[in-house]
């Protein structure tokens, strides 16, 4: 093969088949040019960031020296499942089940999935402030404040309260030092707090 047709060939593009991605690299089953089958194509990802693309996807492969029996992978990419419409200067991560992390213009993130799961060995830190939930909120642990807590709309708790130090006010009457008028001996009712 001459030098001319060897350059021409270094450089293709293809359709993946198959990903084995047991090993350190991930290996592709490849088709690339005319039903030229390529397996253990090596796929070369950026550090930190990894992902198992779907079959159908479109590798860049590269001739190493070369030579078409030792092919690597330099990119894959999936137009079906890229995000669309993305503004100058946007970046998005994502996957083919529909989660997506948007970087947009406006400096903000937002991740669109089904459930948003943290394992954090060592605790979670929001420097923010302001956090708001469009919806309910459980905390199975201690729920704990100290700066104040304030609300509308009602609620209601069951089990034991414990309150210590500062004064526990409800309706303007402070509960541990109100009294009650018109105590009644016997089986009658005092009046109202005060």
């Amino acid at each position: 093969m001459n030098a001319a047709a060897r350059l021409r060939l270094m450089v293709a593009r293809g359709l993946v088949n198959l990903i084995n991605d047991a090993g350190g690299l991930q290996r592709l089953q490849v088709e690339a040019l005319d039903n030229e089958p390529l397996d253990g194509v090596e796929r070369v990802q950026n550090f930190g960031h990894t992902s198992h693309p779907p079959r159908g996807s479109m590798p860049v492969l590269v001739a190493v020296a070369g030579s078409r029996d030792h092919m690597v992978a330099v990119a894959v990419d999936n137009e079906e499942h890229r995000p669309r419409d993305l503004k100058e200067g946007e970046s998005a991560m994502y996957n083919a089940h529909g989660v997506k992390l948007l970087f947009d213009q406006d400096g903000n993130a937002t991740l669109s999935c089904k459930k948003f799961i943290i394992d954090a060995s060592d605790g979670i830190q929001a420097n923010t402030p302001l956090a708001n939930f469009s919806q309910a909120l459980t905390v199975n642990g201690m729920f704990s404040f100290k700066a104040g807590l304030s609300g509308a709309g009602g609620g209601q708790m069951t089990g034991n309260f414990t309150h210590a130090g500062g004064s526990f006010i409800s309706n303007g009457i402070t509960l541990h030092t109100h009294f009650h008028g018109y105590v009644q001996p016997g089986n009658g009712n005092s009046g109202e707090p005060q």
